[in-house]
């Protein structure tokens, strides 16, 4: 008998061990975050290089030019450049 409960409570533990892990980070976000000192929602030039950050690097993530990255465009050149996302 003994088998028979332990049985369904095996197989319940991975399961609740896995849900209450939280989700990775978004490494994007987190960078997007860090960066973003006034908290608009997008990184201006001067954000971007007080970050430590180069110029160049910005004009290449801000795909549509105009002059902000979001964090779509972050995330979308972390992707495409191989530095996750």
């Amino acid at each position: 008998m003994r088998i028979i409960y332990l049985l369904p409570l095996a197989a319940l533990s991975p399961l609740s061990a896995t849900a209450q892990t939280p989700p990775a980070p978004d490494r994007a976000q987190v960078a997007f975050d860090k960066a973003d000192s006034n908290r608009d929602g997008s990184l201006t030039l001067t954000e971007w290089t007080a970050a430590g950050r180069r110029e160049r690097g910005f004009k290449m993530i801000d795909a549509d030019g105009d002059g902000k990255v979001t964090p779509g465009e972050l995330r979308a050149a972390m992707a495409k450049y191989g530095r996750g996302g």
